[in-house]
């Protein structure tokens, strides 16, 4: 009822009676106050003038899940979004529901991660009411040989949604992290669960920082508040990136991994660049050429061989 509410306030042209809202809503006037009490604990700030009626003033800075869902033209992502406070990571909670069968694009997010993580074991930084720290289920009919499409199309989804809501320009570094003047902006973490060598789900993890004050950045960090000087309502941001999400998954689908390629490679921080890899197998040194079909990074040695990872921590060298 709250979001009828809200939407109600949205659509209204200045103030509007408690009596009117009573008889449209089919509620007593006692409820309707009572709702906007409720609202109000929320952070919306709602005036009330006698014989005039209420009015949104201002919405909150948080989180919730029927502002985020609100306009949101979208026909996978974001169907469902669960809005949790604290979380120990979104991944976790993802992951749980992925095994439960939940709606595919089905989107957990937190205002705070006390054990938010990226690849290799690394912690994430989630300061509270600050940053959007969210993991959304994928049930894509792909082999696992081409998994990383995904982190590639979430990539190009992230930087566009950005680049949308606050001209800035991201780059893309191979594999995962989306980067503003060579400074770490956002980063993405790929998880699944497969049987033989299909892929029953898949949890996305994305952490960006919206508003953080330099102060509240781990070195090498930055914000969009911070490169871009002002602060970001961060339910637009989030629903800019589900949309850019939906477009490019939608594509992915289709089988039109070709303009998920060209828009990575129209973004990237790391082709043309003299790079030092590390994976498990050791690490190598040479200029990153290109992608391969699946997503690999290809790599040039100095004695003119071309390797080939699908995994690894890159380093730019200068």
């Amino acid at each position: 009822m709250q979001e009828r509410i809200i939407q109600f306030l949205k659509e209204s042209d200045g103030y509007i009676s408690g009596e009117e809202m009573s008889q449209r809503l089919n509620m007593s006037r006692a409820a309707i106050w009572k709702h906007m009490q409720e609202l109000r604990a929320d952070g919306y700030e709602i005036a009330a003038v006698p014989h005039l009626g209420y009015q949104l003033v201002t919405c909150p800075d948080k989180l919730i899940s029927y502002e985020i869902q609100s306009g949101l033209n979208t026909k996978i992502m974001g169907k469902k979004v669960i809005v949790i406070d604290t979380v120990t990571s979104t991944m976790d909670e993802a992951f749980r529901l992925g095994m439960e069968g939940c709606l595919e694009g089905t989107v957990v997010c937190a205002e705070a991660q006390s054990k938010g993580r990226g690849r290799l074991g690394r912690a994430w930084t989630s300061p509270k009411f600050k940053g959007l720290y969210f993991s959304f289920v994928l049930r894509p009919n792909l082999p696992l040989s081409r998994l990383a499409q995904l982190t590639l199309m979430s990539a190009v989804a992230l930087a566009e949604a950005i680049e949308s809501v606050s001209e800035l320009k991201p780059l893309i570094k191979w594999p995962n992290d989306i980067l503003l003047e060579e400074h770490k902006l956002a980063g993405i973490l790929t998880e699944l669960r497969a049987e033989s060598d299909q892929v029953q789900f898949v949890v996305v993890g994305i952490g960006l920082n919206v508003n953080s004050s330099l102060h509240q950045l781990t070195p090498g960090a930055s914000s969009l508040k911070v490169a871009a000087g002002q602060s970001f309502n961060r339910t637009n941001v989030f629903q800019a990136i589900l949309q850019s999400l939906e477009k490019w998954y939608l594509r992915l689908l289709q089988g039109e991994f070709f303009q998920v390629m060209d828009e990575w490679k129209s973004r990237s921080a790391t082709l043309k660049r003299r790079i030092r890899i590390t994976d498990a197998t050791g690490i190598i040194e040479g200029q990153a050429v290109d992608l391969d079909e699946d997503g690999a990074l290809l790599i040039r040695r100095d004695n003119g061989l071309i390797v080939k990872k699908s995994a690894g921590d890159v380093f730019i060298l200068r």
